[in-house]
């Protein structure tokens, strides 16, 4: 089956961007996702991103606890919160994700796995569910492609039903462990962005070590802030 899969994901692929649509993804532009899952691997993890949102600076964020069943499965619980010039933050959502490893690192040309996520609106009726194709591919001179192609549904008595798709890429150069540098690009009809990105690893006692990373991606046409601050920690344990 996983083989059946790898042999159509490139025309899976071309699908999903040929159906880019005018609606976004989530508020947040998120993260760039790789294909891997770590046996017994616990993370705890919090995300944000600052944008400018018509004049006032919005502060996105994503808090979560995760954990690796097997070498195949890993899944997170998130809560989402979002702050407007730092006025009162409140609860807006939750979500759920599991990410499965399809194939062994450098197994095939390239590594595959895919993302599920589901969520729900605290405030109003609005679900929604998600399910992605993650790739990565090592290239010459230390250099790793990686890129999302993810399909949503949203659904709910206070939205519109919309099929909504989009994509992320990221090009990650292995300085070192502790820093790498990054190329991050993010299409959807929301945001149609890129930006510099660096993130590393900083190693711990026994398994544990902290993940960090920070990136600054620039609007590339009109509807997309000019300006957005994305970055993320998470212990792993």
């Amino acid at each position: 089956m996983c083989k059946s899969i790898i042999r159509k994901t490139p025309l899976l692929i071309v699908l999903l961007l040929s159906t880019l649509s005018t609606t976004h993804i989530h508020a947040e532009m998120n993260r760039v996702y790789h294909p891997y899952v770590e046996q017994g691997e616990r993370e705890l993890e919090y995300g944000f991103t600052l944008r400018d949102a018509g004049g006032e600076n919005v502060l996105l964020n994503r808090a979560g606890f995760g954990y690796a069943w097997n070498d195949k499965l890993f899944t997170e619980v998130y809560l989402l919160t979002e702050s407007i010039t730092h006025d009162g933050e409140q609860i807006r959502g939750y979500e759920f994700e599991a990410k499965w490893q399809l194939t062994e690192q450098g197994e095939y040309w390239a590594d595959w796995g895919l993302l599920f996520e589901a969520g729900t609106a605290k405030d109003i009726n609005s679900h929604e569910f998600a399910v992605g194709l993650l790739w990565e591919k090592e290239l010459a001179n230390r250099w790793v492609a990686t890129a999302n192609a993810i399909a949503e549904y949203e659904y709910g008595s206070d939205i519109k039903d919309e099929f909504e798709t989009a994509l992320r890429a990221q090009f990650r150069y292995r300085y070192s462990a502790a820093i790498e540098p990054a190329l991050e690009f993010y299409l959807d009809d929301q945001d149609w962005a890129a930006g510099p990105a660096v993130m590393g690893i900083i190693k711990l006692s026994g398994r544990k070590q902290l993940r960090w990373e920070l990136g600054v991606l620039f609007g590339l046409d009109a509807d997309t802030p000019e300006n957005n601050l994305r970055g993320a920690i998470e212990f792993e344990f």
